[in-house]
């Protein structure tokens, strides 16, 4: 698993060859519209939902409104922090499922540059094909939405475990090595659809090559927590680097150890 993952880490380096060397920086284009608008969406939305939150909070506690009459300092300092206090829940909340987000809006695009990575790489033709391309974007958006509720549960999970004494100490380590996992299948699957492989087929081989998923994932993640550009980067290079390795595991059909040119 350990060479998978060394593999997964190295096809980064090559994905980033592929984008220079064959001009494939118009993809970038689309995260960015993809950026902006659930930038925009999310900051409405955190918005809205923390002030409604914080008004039926105040009025289940009875606490007077700032500015009203009666209203203290220690009133309007608990709205305050109140506020500020469900923004920060929800937008940790957000930042947790915005990768997913990011995934399950972009699946069109992942999938049209997972094949242009797999013809470069291999030669293959595929030709352009509308309902084909519905096809892998709706299996992409399924697979990520099912990832992100997976997910969910296992935050859920590991919360739970980290109020038992010592197995509590290594839940957070599981759940960013599985968060880790599930990226990196996502970005494998499109190789697979290609593959002809069925989603529970894809999930086997996923599995079969966890070092190859759990790499890309970390470098994925990796990539997404740079401000701004994360966004924008992540998603495509991880996509060529997920096709890089998954051409080579279902080639060989075994787990595989990057191939050097």
């Amino acid at each position: 698993m350990f060479k998978q993952f060394a593999a997964a880490v190295k096809a980064y380096g090559k994905a980033f060859s592929l984008v220079s060397n064959n001009n494939l920086w118009v993809y970038f284009l689309y995260p960015v519209a993809i950026f902006i608008l659930l930038l925009a969406g999310g900051t409405a939305l955190i918005d809205s939902l923390s002030g409604f939150l914080k008004s039926q909070l105040i009025a289940w506690i009875n606490l007077p409104k700032p500015g009203s009459t009666g209203a203290s300092i220690l009133a309007g300092a608990l709205s305050f922090v109140l506020g500020i206090g469900l923004k920060i829940i929800f937008f940790f909340v957000y930042s947790i499922l915005l990768k997913n987000l990011v995934l399950i809006v972009l699946s069109p695009v992942l999938a049209l540059i997972s094949e242009r990575a797999d013809e470069i790489i291999t030669g293959n033709t595929y030709p352009f094909s509308f309902p084909q391309l519905i096809k892998d974007a709706l299996r992409g958006s399924l697979i990520a939405i099912c990832n992100t509720f997976i997910q969910l549960g296992l935050v859920l999970c590991c919360f739970a475990l980290m109020l038992i004494p010592v197995i509590g100490w290594f839940a957070p380590v599981f759940l960013v090595i599985i968060n880790y996992y599930f990226y990196g299948f996502s970005m494998m699957d499109y190789t697979s659809e290609r593959y002809k492989l069925n989603a529970a087929a894809s999930m086997r081989f996923a599995r079969k090559n966890k070092g190859l998923a759990i790499g890309n994932g970390f470098i994925f993640a990796l990539l997404f927590a740079i401000p701004f550009a994360g966004v924008i980067i992540a998603p495509i290079l991880s996509v060529i680097a997920a096709t890089v390795v998954s051409i080579e595991a279902h080639q060989n059909n075994t787990p595989v150890s990057y191939a050097k040119n």
